[in-house]
């Protein structure tokens, strides 16, 4: 089962989304899905959220289909589909009267046969096919899209009635719902199969209210159901779904121009039947019941009426943010309020996540690793370009530190070697190059006369004080990061050592003073 969740999240930038990704990713979110109505239009989140986990799903829900050009919409789902390694899933619907006529000045007119007319242009375009096309709604001539992607944009359409479910089942990939319970869902999904050979995808938004004060969920949830089934296609939709008499009162104070006697109209039972609220569990569970209904893609559009809606998302996340190691494969495990807000590498958390699906084994341990790589590189990254500045290399500037800090600054070749983890050749070339600058000079050993030293010379030593200066600015490769953090860092990496030692049976195996990183 895909799990989606809704974004942008209010209350934050675009920017300032990184952490919510990071979230849901480790809660086991396969997809992001956005919308466009008055705010981010539809694909920018999408294309920010592909640049962080190029593996997500990437959904939209939905994009009209009147105020783009087909061709704009191809254009848009195929750059969309280039910038990322998983699926889109371009969502259109006929949107609303409000929307489009008169928020966006183009005319809502025959809203099926647009949709149909646009999902059959979209069809052909996303092949690279060249497209003519005459259609009560528009007239293409030798479209072709110059950009193809790979991985063909799945097309989906938003329906409510029988006639638009039957062409999102005829017509595309699935169909997108909106504003039902899982009951409605049972009478919804089969028109979605007539005519399919195969099985369609079925995406529905769902309105998580992730609070257990009831009286303060009923009063945000009737405001946005007379916002919504005050609209015509939506009033039509639920009058369909048999809930004509149930809202007759609403639709006659909103009508009048009473609005507060509109939202007084509103049972608590639609209230609880269109919204999932409780606490956590009895979200989860809810979520369970439009999955048993039919849904294979329930979208969490998730509030926070105390808060921050970030910090639900991995309470009401399909997979737990840790596994358990069990032998050869990883168990899932219940998540832990606040888990997911740690620091995490995003890549390093969309392969765990793909690792845990595949059974493969110790997922924590391939974490680590991976982290610790990954960390090394981009610490070496930061450190050679700071240093590139003042003409040393890592391994150049670990050997003027060497010698700076041995007694009487100087240091047998071998010892350097070792404590650099280079070879001796290595070594050697590297003092050649330090000597030719004037920073050190070679001298026999005074007591073993098949050694020879390296002495760190004046002009060094100034060397030294110019290129600490400059991983000092950049805070030695962890620009940011606290005294606590660090001291961690060390400690972690302490007693994998000590723990090598002992596999070793090595224990005074002495630790590197430095890493050799050319």
């Amino acid at each position: 089962m895909n799990y989606g969740l809704s974004i942008p999240l209010g209350g934050r930038t675009l920017k300032d989304h990184a952490a919510v990704l990071d979230r849901a990713v480790m809660a086991g979110y396969t997809d992001v899905w956005s919308s466009e109505v008055n705010g981010h239009d539809a694909f920018t989140p999408l294309a920010l959220a592909a640049q962080r986990y190029p593996g997500l799903r990437l959904g939209t829900a939905i994009t009209p289909a009147y105020t783009r050009s087909p061709a704009l919409l191809a254009m848009s789902a195929a750059s969309l589909a280039d910038s990322t390694d998983g699926q889109v899933l371009l969502g259109v619907g006929s949107s609303s009267d409000v929307i489009v006529e008169r928020w966006n000045g183009v005319p809502f007119h025959d809203p099926y046969g647009r949709v149909r007319d646009v999902v059959s242009f979209l069809d052909r375009a996303l092949t690279g096919e060249k497209v003519d096309m005459e259609t009560p709604s528009f007239t293409i001539k030798g479209f072709r899209l110059g950009v193809v992607p790979q991985n063909r944009p799945k097309v989906l359409v938003a329906g409510l009635r029988p006639g638009m479910l039957r062409l999102a089942g005829r017509r595309s990939d699935g169909a997108i719902l909106n504003w039902l319970s899982p009951d409605d869902v049972r009478t919804v999904v089969p028109y979605v199969y007539e005519g399919r050979s195969t099985a369609p995808e079925i995406v529905a938004r769902l309105f998580v209210v992730c609070s257990s004060d009831v009286d303060r969920v009923r009063e945000h949830a009737k405001r946005a159901i007379a916002a919504y089934l005050n609209v015509e296609a939506y009033a039509k939709f639920h009058e369909w779904l048999g809930r004509g008499d149930e809202l007759a009162e609403m639709w006659g104070a909103w009508r009048a121009g009473d609005r507060k006697a509109a939202l007084a109209a509103i049972p608590d039972s639609l209230v609880d039947e269109l919204f999932i609220h409780g606490d956590a569990a009895a979200c989860r569970s809810r979520i369970q019941d439009y999955v048993d209904a039919g849904i294979t893609t329930p979208m969490l559009a998730i509030t926070n009426l105390d808060g921050d809606a970030a910090d639900l998302i991995d309470q009401l996340g399909r997979r737990a943010t840790d596994t358990t190691d069990t032998g050869d494969s990883a168990r899932p495990v219940t998540a832990r309020t606040g888990a997911a807000a740690r620091p995490v590498d995003p890549i390093v958390a969309q392969d765990r996540q793909r690792w845990g699906e595949l059974g493969w084994p110790q997922p924590t341990a391939m974490s680590a690793f991976m982290s610790l790589f990954r960390t090394h590189e981009r610490v070496l990254e930061t450190v050679r370009k700071a240093l590139k500045q003042h003409g040393l290399s890592i391994t150049e500037h670990s050997a003027l530190l060497h010698l700076a800090m041995a007694p009487d600054h100087s240091s047998p070749l071998s010892r350097m070697a070792e404590r650099l983890l280079i070879s001796p050749a290595r070594c050697n070339y590297v003092v050649n190059r330090l000597e030719g600058e004037g920073w050190v000079e070679r001298k026999p050993h005074p007591a073993d006369g098949r050694s020879t030293l390296a002495v760190l010379t004046q002009s060094g030593a100034a060397k030294v004080d110019r290129s600490i200066a400059a991983v000092d600015g950049i805070g030695f490769g962890f620009p940011g990061a606290r005294e606590q953090e660090l001291n961690d860092l060390v400690d972690a990496l302490a007693a994998c050592e000590r723990v090598d030692d002992e596999l070793k049976g090595d224990a005074d195996r002495p630790a590197p003073v430095a890493v050799a990183g050319d």
